[in-house]
């Protein structure tokens, strides 16, 4: 169980590592893979026949993992570097 208020400082991460131009949902829960999954992508790219080249899906086993990993991985996209 996580302390009270972890899930918003989560977002506030999310939203100190949201690099310019980039949004990001909310994240949803799928049944058939048993997992929380997070998009994020640069709304100033072109989009190319449906397809972003800079977008992000962060995946965890609970809610509040995924946005952190999300935060996480945000941050090395906006140091430039593609996330592990």
């Amino acid at each position: 169980m996580e302390p009270d208020g972890a899930l918003e400082k989560a977002w506030d991460e999310v939203h100190a590592a949201l690099p310019p131009g980039w949004w990001v949902g909310s994240p949803s829960f799928h049944v058939e893979r048993n997992e929380w999954a997070h998009y994020a992508f640069d709304t100033s790219e072109r989009v190319k026949a449906g397809h972003r080249s800079r977008e992000w899906t962060a995946v965890a086993p609970t809610q509040i993992r995924v946005v952190r990993e999300m935060a996480r991985c945000l941050r090395e996209i906006g140091a430039g570097r593609v996330p592990k």
